[in-house]
């Protein structure tokens, strides 16, 4: 009797084992890894002039554009293309311009968020903050590699 209630309880605990350990092994190995975020502080230029990392800096829109919504928006799935979401966290008293792949995708708000899409592949994100007396403040560019389905988040402190 002894010996058939600790082959019992063996038999059980191996059970228990075989069902419980690959299902936590599952989760652990299932989860996505939180996306890093890059934190970057103001800088002040080092010179006048034109900006260098800024290609278009005009606010209105272009009628021809055929820039596809992309599928978060409502676009056509696609394999292997498709678009990168640029995530941007002001952490700033001050209105900042952003831009993604020096092209001018918007101004947020001091303390706002704000999401640009981009198409897959490398991707150069920069941000600035200007100022009445001509000066400004900026963060980046920092080059990324975001494919479809990812994002990018770039959180700018003052």
């Amino acid at each position: 009797m002894k010996a058939r209630l600790i082959t019992s309880a063996a038999v059980l605990l191996f059970l228990v084992s075989a069902i419980v350990l690959p299902a936590r092994l599952t989760t652990a190995q299932g989860q996505k890894s939180k996306p890093k975020v890059i934190e970057l502080k103001a800088q002040k230029p080092t010179t006048r002039g034109e900006d260098p990392n800024v290609k278009n800096d005009k606010e209105t829109n272009d009628p021809s554009s055929d820039m596809a919504a992309p599928e978060q928006k409502g676009g056509a799935k696609t394999r292997g293309g498709g678009s990168c979401e640029v995530r941007f966290d002001n952490r700033t008293r001050w209105f900042v311009k952003l831009y993604v792949d020096g092209t001018y995708r918007g101004t947020i708000s001091p303390y706002g968020d704000g999401v640009a899409y981009t198409g897959a592949g490398p991707t150069s994100v920069y941000a600035r903050a200007e100022f009445d007396s001509g000066d400004y403040l900026y963060w980046g560019p920092n080059a990324y590699s975001c494919y479809s389905g990812q994002y990018v988040s770039f959180r700018m402190n003052p």
